[in-house]
Order: structure tokens, then C-alpha cells, then sequence
């Protein structure tokens, strides 16, 4: 039997060397979290002039701005109408352009810092599960050109074919104008371009308490304590006690994926003819793309239970995997593996600071495109610049009820919507 090697794809081989240097007594800024958010803010905050130092409880860049689909995409997470109706056409508008403006600064920064990590903008593609989906994602079409100015495609169902070798979806919406990544090298080559600035990066050194101390903050971590200016918290769906605030508000989700072996590149282009990055409409959805190199099939979604192994998870995400395309049935899975989103009570980010703590998270699945532009945005509100103008730090960022950073809820919450799902 093929055996399935239980790590992560983008990382074999490893992207980085060891970081093992100490952290230091004294920084300008202190930035917890070696992600996209992280890092960006760093490398912005670095060429302002600050004094900046990284630490991760992990090797560096291989937490889960290394784990994801490499989907660079724009849009919400949260059905546009829910979100007009919660804030109003004014601050939608606003996200929503702010999503568009994401995409572009993942470009920016791969051709600033000279990053390969094969950003293209090969369009993606929201496929409808069933005829009432359809219908949906054509009323959002309509929303997005007649309220936003935004131009997306309807591709019907019997126009399909050309775009995915399929025959379980009732159609698609395309935007054109997003992108993929190879996420871990996009992650490896922000945190070689932070180094290059003069930025101090240290891994396996963990957070454990922040208090205000002599004008600033002090940070205690198990490798000595560090005094600071600002603190910038960017762990996501990796949140814990040091900022129990924050934790109320982060759900930790866990998403995993699966690559097949190899397959000859012109298969692939059979399977998905323009290389599109697709996603379906499910709550618990599938998401699926080529590899950068167009020789495997990419595949994630939620894993099917939280007490199996991960080899047991990834046999039946092959079956997940096989209900859309089961003309793969004789291949193989090479890798399986999983990281942790970060979901908020409205599904969407959130970004600002509390006592002199900066924040971003609860991307809800859109974090390599909105991790970066917000990881900007807090740059700019350290600096209390324009640049740091953002409708995400208006959103009032409510906890959730009955919830201390453990989620109890979630076996009930993946039972309701796995039967939605069927259902609806």
C-alpha cells in the first residue's frame, strides 16, 4: 500500500535555516508571530526606521502562512448582502475594495523583495454544489457590478467543462483578477527580505506574558524577557493565553490538505484546462488547485474528524477528492497535512490595538492576500500614518459568548453544518 508522508508539501524540502540566536533586552517593536501579518509588518516598519524584532514559538515560516491552498484571493469570507445588512453599503464597499487592494500587495512584495514564489493571477473559480448555490452566486454577481463596480463571469453549467473536467457542479463565478501562490516560498522569502532590512528573527521562543513596563511593555518568553515599545500580536488561529482578549474572539479551525503523486503536467491541464484556484460553495467547503509546477493536484477542506490520525483524515479527504474528479481513483496521495484559520463571530478580520498591543487576525480563510495587506496596515498604525488607514480596524470585534479560548462548541457546530450541507 502507498504510504502517505505526513507532512506538508510546500516544506519538503525545508524553505529556511535554523534561526537560534537569542532575542534582545531592548526592541522598538516587538512582532509575535512569523506569518504573513508578522512579517509584512515588520519589513514596513524596518524601513521606517524602527528597531524590530521577530520571535516565533515555531521554526519560523512554518506555521500556517505555510500550510494553506496558496489562494490569493480578493472578496469576504461573509455573504456580501449579510455584510451590507450588518454595516451598510458604505463600510462593504470599503472591505471590499480593501480585498481587491490585498491581492496587488502580495504582487508588490513578491517583485519588491524579489520573492519566487510563483504568483500568477490565474483567476478563481467559485463553483455552485447545487442549483439554488447557482442562483445565489449569480445575484452576487449582479451585487458586485451594479454596487461595487467589481466585473466577475457567470460560467453555466454547460460552459463548465471548459473550466474544470466535472461534472458534479450547476456552475461557476469567475474573478479573473486573483491569483496563486506557493505560499511557503512567498512566507520563506518575506522572512529572508525582513533579515536582508536588518530585522532580528527569532524561532522556538515563546510568548508567555505582556505587562506594561517603563513607558512600554515587557514580554516575558521562555528565552528572557524583552522590553518594547509596541507589540505586534500576528498568531492568528495560533492565539493563546498570552493575550486572552484577543483569544475570546479567535476560533482555531483546522483545515487540512492532501497533494496527489505526481501526474504528467498535460493530465492536469485536462483536469483544470486555465490552472484556475477553485473552491465550492458548501459551508464545509472543498478548495482545490494545481501545484505551481502543474504536475499535482492540491486539495483541502475540513478534516472529516478531530479525533483521527491525520493518515486516516487524508483517506477520506481522497474520497472528497474523488467525488469531484474520479477519473483520479488509480492515484496516489503523496502528502497530507494541517494548520489552524482563525474565525471571528462576524467572519471577517479584524485589526487595531489595546494597550499599546497591535493586532490582525481572523481571516477566516482569505489570509495569505488580507495577512499581508493588514500586516501593512498595522505598520501604519504604529507609524500613525495614512498608511495605516484601514475599515478593518472599525469593525467592532465582539467575543464570543460562552468562550475562553477553548472550542468546546465545535463537534455540535461540524455536525449542524455537515447536515446543512446534505440538506441545503
Amino acid at each position: 500500500m502507498h504510504r502517505i508522508k505526513e507532512r506538508n508539501y510546500w516544506l519538503d524540502p525545508p524553505l529556511l535555516p535554523a534561526f537560534a540566536e537569542a532575542p534582545p533586552a531592548r526592541t522598538d517593536v516587538l512582532v509575535v508571530g512569523s506569518g504573513f501579518t508578522g512579517t509584512t509588518a515588520a519589513i514596513r516598519l524596518r524601513q521606517a526606521g524602527y528597531e524590530v524584532t521577530v520571535i516565533d514559538a515555531k521554526p519560523l515560516g512554518t506555521g500556517a502562512s505555510a500550510r494553506n491552498g496558496g489562494m490569493v484571493l480578493s472578496g469576504l469570507s461573509d455573504d456580501l448582502f449579510a455584510v451590507i445588512k450588518r454595516y451598510g453599503i458604505d463600510v462593504a464597499r470599503t472591505l471590499y475594495r480593501e480585498s481587491i487592494e490585498s491581492v496587488t500587495a502580495v504582487e508588490r512584495l513578491a517583485t519588491e523583495g524579489h520573492i519566487d514564489c510563483a504568483f500568477q493571477r490565474t483567476g478563481f473559480l467559485f463553483a455552485a454544489c447545487k442549483p439554488r448555490h447557482a442562483d445565489a452566486l449569480q445575484r452576487s454577481r449582479d451585487l458586485l457590478e451594479r454596487a461595487f463596480g467589481h466585473a466577475t463571469e457567470w460560467i453555466p453549467a454547460n460552459r463548465l467543462r471548459e473550466e474544470i473536467d466535472t461534472t458534479v457542479y450547476h456552475g461557476a463565478l469567475l474573478d479573473a483578477s486573483d491569483a496563486g501562490v506557493h505560499p511557503a516560498r512567498y512566507s520563506a522569502g518575506l522572512i529572508r527580505m525582513a533579515r536582508r532590512l536588518g530585522v532580528t528573527l527569532h524561532e522556538n521562543a515563546t510568548a508567555l506574558a505582556i505587562a506594561k513596563h517603563g513607558g512600554g511593555l515587557r514580554v516575558t518568553t521562555d528565552k528572557g524577557s524583552i522590553q518594547a515599545g509596541k507589540v505586534v500580536v500576528a498568531t492568528n488561529g495560533y492565539t493563546g493565553a498570552l493575550t486572552p482578549w484577543i483569544r475570546r474572539r479567535i476560533v482555531p479551525v483546522r483545515s487540512m490538505m492532501i497533494a496527489t503523486a505526481p501526474l504528467p503536467p498535460e493530465r492536469i491541464k485536462a483536469l483544470i484546462p486555465h490552472g484556475r484556484m477553485i473552491a465550492d460553495t458548501k459551508t464545509f467547503l472543498y478548495y482545490f488547485r494545481p501545484s505551481p509546477d502543474g504536475t499535482r493536484i492540491l486539495f483541502g477542506g475540513r478534516p472529516r474528524s478531530t479525533t483521527q490520525s491525520l493518515t486516516e483524515n487524508a483517506r477520506c479527504m481522497r474520497d472528497n477528492l474523488m467525488s469531484v474528479f474520479p477519473q483520479l481513483a488509480s492515484v496516489a496521495i503523496d502528502y497530507a497535512w494541517w494548520g489552524k484559520l482563525g474565525f471571528t463571530r462576524d467572519h471577517l478580520p479584524h485589526a487595531g490595538q489595546r494597550d499599546s498591543v497591535y493586532y490582525a487576525m481572523g481571516f477566516c480563510g482569505h489570509g495569505v492576500a488580507l495577512a499581508t495587506h493588514l500586516g501593512e496596515k498595522l505598520a501604519g498604525l504604529i507609524q500613525e500614518t495614512a498608511s495605516g488607514k484601514t475599515a478593518y480596524t472599525g469593525l467592532k470585534f465582539r467575543a464570543i459568548p460562552f468562550y475562553n479560548g477553548r472550542p468546546w462548541f465545535l463537534p455540535l457546530v461540524y455536525r449542524f453544518f455537515s447536515l446543512r450541507d446534505r440538506l441545503f
